[in-house]
């Protein structure tokens, strides 16, 4: 790779950890990755699901150190899923593992939005509400750990502050929180009083792609801290305002940039959300229970390959029920198996197969849908849709899609996430001038389906 021209996207995945490196000077863009962990929530000793953060911290440091031994590397950027946080004291140090949002602590957060009003937290913040949000999160969160907090940072965050000492809330993902006015881009006083919070303890927002300091001498630079905006930014090109972008992988994230947040009736309706892009815009998307489906189904199964499931699943003959693959129902169930084949209504045991095949078209018609209500709501045609993510080789999903919408198709990187993270440091480095720059290297990434 060419000297000052490698930089290291690290990406906090909530079932695997990368850190990869990108060389800025390659014709043909490509993401290596040097190291791989696979991540999941643990239980802790009162029974609550955290997320082990020295591990992961250590698994980053383990990336780290192979990138440096690799080469000269000009920069590193963070990004992750979002919602999650951890509470750090005044010496910086955690309070307490972060909870994963799997955690069945918000299972009443319908009583916080009730108190405060879906209307009023829509009209203020524009993001779709889940259980998950940070704003349900914080309002149920033990008041003594709160006391102690010195700073609230979202999980991409605290990896930065991990590694430079900084402390800050970067602006894209800070919008995931349901907590940020979408109007000013600042936190939302109303909100956080609204749920009993001391603002005290939210940090700066802050905009990539600036510096946030430095680790072992290497600039870190903020990026496009979610792992959306960051795969956003990953696709395979310009887009047009009928391209849809699909991040397909856990989650399935479905929706279009605009230049504007849409808080209208038909949009909270849809429950659409306006996540801030990393370089300015916004994200019109809804959320779709991906491969997390999938892969709880696994266990009862016995593990099998995902590469046979996916075989079994083209070889059933004949129509199979569907799922509402929004559902909240999916998110954390005691038996995804059995929440599954409940939902669809299977008669009798159904084989594995069709419960894969089941899953599959589910996902691909909530896919449909959303694009159907994305042309209503924006008033504009969709014309072709970018599927990027490590579910991006799963052909079967993304022949179904293509049935269910009836759009053109390119597939992008499975690795997206990272090459969108790598593009953001490359403008803050000065080897890309601007996005549309960026965008240009990255057409080469996408084919046909």
């Amino acid at each position: 790779m060419t000297a000052g021209a490698r930089v290291v996207a690290i990406d906090l995945g909530a079932a695997s950890i990368r850190v990869a490196a990108v060389d800025l000077a390659a014709a043909v863009p490509e993401v290596e990755v040097l190291h791989r962990w696979r991540n999941s929530p643990v239980e802790a000793a009162d029974g609550t699901l955290r997320w082990d953060w020295p591990r992961i911290v250590s698994e980053v440091e383990t990336g780290l150190e192979r990138a440096v031994a690799a080469g000269p590397v000009a920069s590193i950027g963070v990004d992750g899923w979002g919602v999650d946080y951890g509470l750090v004291d005044t010496a910086g140090d955690l309070v307490a593992l972060p909870f994963s949002y799997r955690d069945a602590r918000t299972e009443q957060w319908e009583s916080t939005l009730d108190a405060i009003g879906a209307d009023r937290i829509y009209a203020i913040t524009g993001i779709q509400l889940m259980a998950i949000n940070t704003l349900f999160q914080l309002a149920v969160h033990d008041r003594a750990e709160l006391d102690r907090a010195r700073a609230m940072l979202l999980l991409p965050d605290l990896m930065v502050h991990a590694l430079t000492g900084a402390q800050g809330a970067e602006r894209s993902n800070a919008s995931t929180s349901a907590m940020l006015d979408v109007s000013d881009g600042g936190w939302s006083g109303e909100l956080i009083d609204g749920i009993g919070l001391s603002g005290e303890i939210l940090p700066q927002i802050v905009d990539a792609p600036q510096r946030a300091g430095w680790w072992q001498g290497i600039r870190v630079t903020t990026v496009g801290s979610h792992d959306t905006a960051s795969a956003f930014l990953g696709m395979p090109g310009s887009p047009g305002p009928g391209t849809v972008f699909v991040s397909s992988g856990t989650w399935l994230l479905v929706g279009v940039e605009r230049d504007h947040a849409d808080t209208s009736e038909p949009a909270r309706l849809a429950n659409f959300s306006n996540e801030r892009g990393a370089l300015g815009g916004f994200r019109f998307l809804k959320n779709v229970t991906g491969f997390w489906m999938l892969e709880q189904c696994r266990p009862a199964w016995g593990n099998p390959s995902i590469k046979q499931l996916i075989r079994e699943a083209e070889a059933v003959p004949h129509s199979v029920p569907v799922v509402d693959a929004t559902d909240t129902r999916f998110v954390s169930p005691e038996s995804m198996l059995g929440e599954i084949v409940d939902a669809a209504g299977f008669d009798g045991e159904p084989a594995r197969g069709e419960v894969v095949r089941c899953i599959l078209e589910s996902i691909a018609t909530s896919v449909g849908d959303i694009v159907e209500e994305l042309s209503a709501i924006t008033g504009t045609a969709m014309e072709r849709v970018f599927i990027v993510g490590g579910s991006a080789r799963v052909g079967l999903l993304n022949r179904l899609i293509a049935e269910n919408t009836g759009l053109p198709v390119v597939i992008g990187a499975s690795e997206a996430t990272a090459l969108g993270n790598a593009v953001v440091q490359a403008i803050g480095v000065g080897h890309f001038a601007d996005l549309d720059a960026a965008r240009s290297w990255l057409e080469g990434t996408g084919v046909p389906l």
